[in-house]
């Protein structure tokens, strides 16, 4: 019987976290304009990429405004 999760879960698992605190961390950066050329050009692609995207955008936006 497992009990608990692996190493490689664990190690997976913090992968993942890693890349969405980088993710938002840039996206907070576009917000506030503070992002380098290059990380322009990634959120705009990356919004180019799906309508989800966009309204995952968006709804920062909204969070961060409802904070300031």
């Amino acid at each position: 019987m497992n009990k608990g999760w692996s190493i490689n879960q664990c190690i997976n698992m913090y992968k993942r976290i890693i890349i969405m605190i980088w993710e938002s961390n840039i996206l907070l950066k576009f917000l506030f304009g503070k992002c380098t050329r290059k990380e322009a050009d990634d959120v705009n692609a990356w919004l180019n990429e799906s309508k989800h995207n966009q309204r995952t955008l968006s709804h920062l936006k909204s969070t961060v405004n409802n904070y300031l």
